[in-house]
């Protein structure tokens, strides 16, 4: 199936208007780190003796408008299920999340449900916080169809077991004005950008841009989750195979010649736009620039405040293949010895039922990873998601490693981020990544 570069996106103002990252609307590069949000204590899980039904307790990492869709889907769960499940929704502080996940383990008050994003899968398993989800479902009779899923699934497994079940797919896009990019000469018939092949014709278009506005053409974020997402992505697509980092996270096994072509694509790229700004996405909203390269999460927002003037593109083909990063959130079982057979089965009903219904939760920006949700009628009612829902189709390979997750690590974005900013060269980032692997984790 052919990529569609170009989006042909015209939103309707009666869109419910969500961010589909973890973060607050507007706060794009934040995506990983939503608000702080303090969790609420629970008392043990138990069933509910005055309506009989079994509760569970569920820890969310999601803030922001993300959080208002999951409280939103466990309400109507919890109306659907009445009198048989009761989930109780706890929404923790973010920045300490995986470390109070851990905790509460080891004390004995383990939730029964939680979210974990994908790339930290693999340390959570390894560090024995998690249980396999398929045993679970064979020991309760949940039917979770495993194959229904995107391609990555298999990717979130452990001696051939399930540890956890993806909840989404989020990519990097190019979120641009519409007006600014008519006025720039850059405007097809539809007056939509359209960006050629190639790092060259990438750079054309900021450049022009930038002469024909009284603003900047383009910023990206070089903090957050921005970095590994577009470093990702060019690996691949200028020719890379397999992982770039060992499974325990304490080797670089990329082709070196691959990624440097892709550090030198990265810092081109970055070099051609604002860097370091706060909020890039709020940049857009202000039109103190005219393009920005952010995460898909936030299509609502921007289209909320930018109306028909907003625009979006699917990440561009820089390499010589088409290849795009899609990370996850996912539910994973936490290591609870107290949670009871009924307690599990409750609990797993609730992931099968919210897969099943995640074209409710896709709609800010994101595309299910359970795959019958990309075709249901919600779905494609959402004027971007048919378009884009074809990203899934040219995902990287998983990332995912031990005891750390590359998204956001510091042995990594910080080496990026010199690069960015030209403080390196490609050659030197190199190096620095790989020492800093070999040192960290060694």
């Amino acid at each position: 199936m052919k990529m569609k570069k170009v989006l042909a996106l015209t939103m309707t103002l009666g869109l419910v208007l969500m961010s589909a990252g973890c973060g607050n609307k507007g706060e794009a590069e934040k995506q990983d780190t939503p608000p702080a949000a303090d969790s609420t204590d629970k008392e043990e899980v138990k069933e509910d003796s005055t309506s009989g039904a079994v509760e569970i307790e569920y820890w969310s990492l999601f803030g922001g408008a993300d959080g208002e869709t999951m409280t939103k889907m466990v309400s109507k769960f919890n109306e659907e299920y009445a009198g048989k499940i009761k989930v109780n929704l706890v929404t923790q502080d973010w920045d300490n999340y995986y470390t109070k996940i851990k905790t509460a383990i080891l004390g004995g008050q383990a939730p029964d449900l939680c979210n974990s994003h994908d790339e930290y899968v693999n340390g959570l398993i390894k560090e024995n916080i998690i249980v396999p989800i398929d045993e679970a479902c064979e020991e309760t009779g949940v039917k979770i169809e495993f194959d229904n899923y995107i391609d990555k699934i298999n990717q979130l497994k452990s001696d051939d077991k399930y540890y956890a079940v993806p909840m989404d797919c989020l990519q990097l896009m190019v979120h641009y004005n519409k007006t600014m990019v008519a006025e720039a000469g850059l405007a097809d018939e539809n007056g939509l950008l359209n960006i050629g092949d190639g790092v060259d014709s990438f750079l054309e278009v900021v450049k022009t841009l930038d002469e024909k506005l009284d603003v900047p053409g383009f910023a990206v974020a070089t903090s957050g989750s921005i970095p590994m997402y577009l470093f990702n992505s060019l690996y691949y697509q200028f020719g890379g195979e397999g992982k770039f980092v060992s499974e325990d996270g304490k080797e670089w096994i990329a082709d070196e010649g691959t990624t440097l072509k892709a550090l030198e694509a990265y810092q081109e790229i970055n070099q051609s736009g604002l860097q370091n700004v706060e909020n890039i996405s709020d940049l857009l909203i202000q039109k103190k620039v005219a393009m920005v390269m952010e995460g898909a999460w936030q299509m609502n927002y921007l289209h909320q405040n930018l109306g028909d003037e907003y625009g979006v593109m699917s990440l561009p083909k820089f390499g010589d293949v088409y290849k795009t990063a899609i990370y996850s959130h996912t539910f994973v079982l936490p290591n609870n010895e107290q949670r009871s057979p009924e307690t599990t089965k409750a609990t797993l009903e609730f992931v099968k039922w919210f897969c099943e219904n995640s074209d409710q939760w896709a709609e800010a920006g994101s595309v299910p990873a359970y795959v019958p949700a990309q075709d249901t009628e919600l779905f494609n009612s959402y004027p971007m998601h048919p378009y884009f829902k074809e990203a899934v189709e040219y995902a990287t390979p998983f990332t995912g490693t031990a005891p750390f997750a590359l998204k956001g690590s510091a042995e990594i974005n910080e080496p990026l981020g010199k690069l960015a900013r030209a403080e390196v060269t490609p050659e030197q980032c190199f190096e620095e990544i790989t020492q800093r692997l070999t040192t960290s984790f060694n």
